[in-house]
């Protein structure tokens, strides 16, 4: 049975390539059932364009920048569907691609499918198929910068890219919001994926489901303020889904591995990564973070879906060896994977 779609897309400062976004929405095949736009408190003429041009939109202005967790938060609980599609202002959508999201919603095991996102240049080569974690809890986008013929085949995956995904919202923790707000930008979607999969539902990725993405148009590539946050981020993600027994093992681990990445990037001359991986390592290992208790733990999560991203030095490799060796010994004898 189909079931409602809306549509939440948050935007700040991007008039143009959110009028091309709603272009695309709006002559889609399967047009959603609701379109929701979040303006963060943009200056340049965004709800004016919205209002004039776009009146099919339910517009939520906010005051302030609230970033993309707390867009999407306000743009859900303006959201009357049961299927909730989050959708960067900076994506085209293509053709079938609405219909193949809500036809993987068919199992009912499935609380979240992410979309074939491609490079807004270029159909054929992949942005994102989903995201992918390691021992240490760094996530990435699955096929960035490869062939998208790469990635024919549906697969599980540990979180979605929350650029272009849909979500049931009967399996969200509170049906009234979608991130952790804290977070403000990056890394809510790893924190929405073990959210997810920790509570047992699937999270999965559908090839036939294509978006163009511009990537990083908002916040720009490699600027302190997007490192900084992605470090921190990450620290307090691990911290909130891992058990206290098993975090504490690896603190010493991770603090490490910050320590010998932050001296590597001084000594290379980046010095605007050195300083984020200080402030985002000190901000993510000190602040408070929520409780998550649920019956399954982020160590079966990682036993299933962590990698080894790349060959790395020994230095690295004794620490990534490690931080498993202490996540594996978390895991009830019993389980097996």
């Amino acid at each position: 049975m189909l079931k409602s779609i809306s549509v939440i897309v948050p935007n700040y400062n991007g008039r143009e390539i959110l009028g091309n976004c709603l272009d695309s929405l709006f002559n889609h095949d399967r047009t959603p059932d609701q379109v929701v736009v979040v303006d963060n408190g943009s200056s340049d003429g965004s709800t004016e364009s919205v209002k004039s041009n776009f009146p099919r939109v339910h517009l939520v202005e906010l005051s302030t920048n609230t970033g993309f967790t707390g867009a999407n938060n306000a743009g859900i609980q303006a959201a009357d569907g049961e299927l909730i599609v989050l959708l960067n202002n900076d994506c085209i959508v293509e053709h079938g691609w609405l219909a193949s999201l809500e036809e993987r919603m068919n199992d009912s095991t499935v609380g979240a499918v992410t979309s074939s996102m491609r490079n807004i240049a270029d159909l054929e080569v992949m942005d994102s198929a989903g995201g992918e974690i390691d021992w240490m809890g760094f996530s990435r986008d699955i096929g960035k910068g490869c062939p998208a013929i790469e990635f024919p085949q549906q697969m599980e995956l540990p979180f979605p890219c929350g650029g272009a995904v849909m979500i049931r919202r009967s399996a969200l923790p509170d049906r009234t919001k979608l991130f952790w707000d804290d977070l403000f930008i990056y890394q809510e979607d790893l924190d929405l994926g073990f959210e997810l999969l920790r509570n047992g539902w699937k999270v999965v990725y559908e090839p036939e489901a294509v978006v163009r993405h511009m990537h990083s148009a908002t916040t720009g590539r490699g600027s302190f303020f997007k490192e900084q946050l992605c470090i921190r981020n990450r620290l307090l993600v691990l911290r909130k889904h891992f058990d206290h027994e098993t975090f504490s093992k690896l603190r010493p681990v991770i603090k490490r591995w910050q320590d010998y990445w932050a001296a590597l990037s001084l000594l290379r001359g980046r010095t605007t990564l050195f300083r984020a991986i200080v402030m985002g390592t000190s901000k993510g290992l000190s602040m408070n973070v929520p409780s998550f208790e649920t019956g399954t733990s982020l160590n079966e999560v990682f036993a299933r879906h962590a990698v080894f991203f790349e060959p790395v030095n020994q230095v690295k490799r004794k620490l990534y060896l490690k931080a498993k060796e202490i996540i594996m010994k978390g895991i009830p004898s019993e389980k097996s994977f």
